[in-house]
């Protein structure tokens, strides 16, 4: 994996997106996820509008969430940081996999398991953490509403055009 990890999206030594989407699921199930979410950061970077993408990512955080408090230490310090530590990467998770149910409404995207296994997950979390809040830190609106509106500025800038 180091050896184009690196390297830019268009080097021929850098694996097909699929290939590299099959390589985060065996990550993962080698409990690989720290790698796993290397690979997936790039893969987002290179394509926001991956709905599995966005689904691992927001998995792949939540099992490593999962694990930070499963390997607590035992220094009375450290135990008072890994609740924030936990929600931190819980908020993250979330984010993805808010992400990935926006764009699988939005593409209409039609693996109902990974439908099914995204809101399990969120509500999940939704019962640790409460609900998202309007506006706050889970929102990725911002990011797709931009594209949105970019398209839709685009579709009345060619109306205008037309009518002229």
């Amino acid at each position: 994996m180091d050896i184009w990890i690196d390297l830019p999206p268009e080097d021929p030594s850098v694996p097909d997106y699929p290939t590299q989407i099959s390589l985060v699921r065996l990550l993962m199930d080698a409990a690989m996820e720290e790698q796993a979410l290397e690979v997936l950061e790039r893969l987002v970077d290179e394509d926001d509008h991956s709905v599995e993408a966005w689904y691992l990512g927001g998995w792949c955080l939540n099992v490593i969430a999962e694990k930070e408090i499963s390997h607590s230490t035992t220094t009375p310090i450290e135990k008072s940081a890994e609740p924030d530590a936990k929600a931190r990467t819980l908020k993250t998770s979330r984010e993805w996999l808010l992400k990935c149910l926006k764009l699988y409404a939005k593409l209409e995207y039609e693996d109902e398991r990974l439908k099914s296994h995204a809101d399990e997950l969120v509500e999940g979390m939704n019962k640790i953490l409460g609900p998202p809040v309007e506006g706050g830190d889970d929102e990725e609106d911002d990011e797709s509403e931009g594209i949105e509106e970019d398209e839709d500025e685009d579709a009345q800038e060619d109306e205008v055009m037309k009518g002229t």
